[in-house]
């Protein structure tokens, strides 16, 4: 167990181990996360650096970074991780955790990606798949952007990229249950 000074232990890191699945203290700082991350040039810090704040308990600071809600969760990091360490999953559980401890981000294109994240989520939980069209309305309506994107509208339309209406796949009651399933074992640990 990583302790900070004598006694302070760091339960951020133990949560977000626990949460991701991974073990953030294999991580040796190689830098081939962040030279692989597409989106890193985006980000105030850089996967690595989010590692290492990670073991050093710096839970406020990642908590209220914009750098976890860039993350696209496309796994070219992991790929070329030497520890295999699954980074994605580090992300996401620090989204989660943002989240449930109701950590507010500052800057308006976060807050956006935050309203996404979460919209797409809930179509997921109540459809069982993403419906585009009811998401980019749901999306605009939240981010009171009522008319972005309409001039995309027509044209995906009349093309056939985007379905009028939407049906529940067949496995919409078991994502429902998986998803209740999961919360229990949240509520539980």
């Amino acid at each position: 167990m990583l302790t900070l000074g004598l006694e302070e232990k760091n339960t951020f890191l133990e949560a977000i181990n626990k949460k991701s699945g991974a073990n953030v203290l294999e991580c040796y700082q190689c830098g081939k996360c962040a030279s692989t991350c597409p989106v890193s040039d985006f980000m105030e810090f850089r996967p690595r650096v989010i590692m290492q704040m990670i073991k050093l308990g710096m839970k406020e600071e990642v908590c209220m970074t914009d750098s976890i809600w860039f993350c696209l969760t496309c796994s070219a990091c992991s790929g070329r991780c030497p520890r295999e360490i699954d980074i994605p999953a580090v992300m996401e559980a620090i989204r989660h955790l943002t989240i449930e401890e109701n950590y507010h981000p500052k800057s308006k294109k976060v807050k956006d990606i935050r309203k996404f994240h979460e919209i797409f989520l809930d179509m997921i939980k109540r459809y069982g798949r993403n419906y585009e069209l009811r998401m980019m309305a749901e999306f605009n309506i939240r981010t009171r952007n009522l008319f972005k994107d309409m001039h995309l509208a027509p044209k995906a339309l009349l093309k056939g990229k985007i379905p009028l209406g939407h049906e529940s796949t067949k496995s919409a009651k078991a994502i429902r249950k998986m998803y209740e399933m999961a919360e229990k074992l949240e509520k539980s640990k």
